[in-house]
C-alpha cells in the first residue's frame, strides 16, 4: 500500500507549523474490497522543526489534500490528488502537481508529464513515418507540415 511522505516549509527550509489532511473525495470500495472508504479525515501530524510528514498506508484512488500552512491560518488550501495503486512510498508534490490545472491559454508550450515519458518532440509526418526506432521515452507531436 501506499505512504506519502514529503517536507511543507518556507522559502528558507525551515520547517513551518503546518497541518495536513487527507480525506477520501467521493464514497468507494476498498482496493481489497474489504471495506467501504468513505470521507473520514487523517490527519498527519507535520514535525514544526523540519517540516517533515509521512502518511499512515493509504488505499489507492482520489483524495483531497488540504495543507494549513500555519496554527494562525484556520483555512486549509485543498488540493486533488490521486495516491498511486503502487506500493511504497511517494512525495506530495507530483501528487499535487498532476492534479492542478494547466495555466491559462496565453502560456505558451506548456506539457505536464505526468510520469509516462522523458521529452516531448514537435515533428513532421514524414519525419515520423521515416523514424526506423522511435524513442519510447519521448512523446511525439506529429503535425503535417
Amino acid at each position: 500500500m501506499p505512504v506519502i511522505s514529503d517536507l511543507l516549509t518556507d522559502g528558507a527550509k525551515l520547517g513551518v507549523g503546518a497541518e495536513i489532511v487527507f480525506t477520501v473525495r467521493d464514497i468507494r470500495d476498498s482496493v481489497a474490497h474489504d471495506a467501504i472508504l468513505g470521507p473520514a479525515r487523517t490527519t498527519v501530524p507535520v514535525n514544526a522543526t523540519t517540516g517533515l510528514f509521512t502518511t499512515p498506508t493509504l488505499d489507492p484512488g482520489p483524495y483531497w489534500v488540504g495543507i494549513r500552512w500555519s496554527r494562525s491560518n484556520p483555512t486549509h488550501e485543498l488540493y486533488p490528488i490521486e495516491v498511486p495503486a503502487e506500493s511504497g512510498t511517494f512525495r506530495l508534490w507530483p501528487l499535487i502537481d498532476a492534479g492542478a490545472p494547466p495555466p491559462p491559454a496565453e502560456s505558451d508550450g506548456f506539457i505536464r508529464n505526468g510520469g509516462g515519458f522523458a521529452r516531448g518532440e514537435r515533428t513532421t509526418i514524414a519525419e515520423y513515418a521515416a523514424m526506423t526506432a522511435p524513442d519510447p521515452e519521448t512523446l511525439y507531436v506529429v503535425f503535417e507540415s
